[in-house]
């Protein structure tokens, strides 16, 4: 039988995905259970100890994913790898998508994250330089860890930038984990110059099983994204008094 305390983590990681971390209270949480505040507080004495404890969990998930790999990785592994980042990305969206106000809001936490960063960076370089001995990726040194850090940032702030533009995808799952998806997808399209051998050839395969969409601008924004006239640089209207308009140098 599922303990109280595992419920409420439960039921809260489903509050927070669906609504966002701020728009749920305690008393939120504690009615979905069916519990009194009181029981909720004897197990969490607020909603940032629950935070926590969710992180904890979307951490050691993670980097048990990228444990170093044994022996020569093939694509399907690098597929492997991509199911697990969309798993986490999916079930811990919440977290990204208020990333910096977690961070700002609790120092004890914010040091964690940042072990934990250090951790995924160091353990991502292992997986990416057993991709390069493969035969899978080719690029030196610096870009291997340019390649890293930059596919960090794109896993940690996606889901964020997804709902600052699409606020609609928090109220329909079907939506919301079809835009999460199209993160992996962003992060093939950072890989593309770098892959050969039979990466190189499933990169079509591997591009189709990810993408939600055609054009990423048109995903996020509703309209596709593209220079007005050759030469310029136009900017949507502001208001109805204001039009500016950049000209390329």
């Amino acid at each position: 039988m599922t303990s109280t305390k595992a419920r409420i983590l439960e039921t809260s990681l489903v509050l927070f995905n669906r609504q966002g971390e701020r728009n749920v209270t305690t008393n939120h949480i504690a009615e979905a259970l069916g519990i009194s505040p009181g029981n909720l507080y004897y197990h969490f004495r607020n909603k940032g100890v629950i935070v926590s404890a969710l992180f904890d969990r979307y951490q050691k998930q993670l980097l048990s994913l990228l444990e170093a790999p044994q022996g020569p990785l093939s694509w399907q592994v690098k597929v492997h790898y991509f199911e697990g980042l969309l798993a986490s990305m999916w079930q811990y969206r919440f977290f990204h998508r208020d990333l910096s106000h977690f961070l700002h809001a609790e120092a004890a936490l914010a040091a964690r994250y940042q072990q934990f960063v250090e951790a995924i960076l160091v353990r991502g370089t292992v997986i990416y330089e057993k991709l390069r001995s493969s035969g899978i990726l080719a690029l030196d040194d610096e870009q291997l860890q340019g390649l890293m850090v930059n596919t960090w940032v794109l896993m940690s702030s996606w889901a964020s930038l997804v709902h600052g533009l699409r606020p609609d995808a928090a109220a329909n799952e079907e939506l919301d984990e079809s835009l999460m998806r199209h993160g992996v997808y962003q992060i093939i399209c950072l890989e593309e110059p770098f892959l050969k051998g039979e990466a190189r050839d499933h990169l079509a395969e591997m591009k189709e099983r990810y993408r939600a969409a055609h054009n990423t601008s048109e995903l996020l924004l509703g309209h596709a994204v593209g220079l007005s006239s050759p030469g310029s640089w136009a900017l949507p209207e502001a208001s109805a008094n204001t039009e500016t308009l950049y000209k390329r140098q």
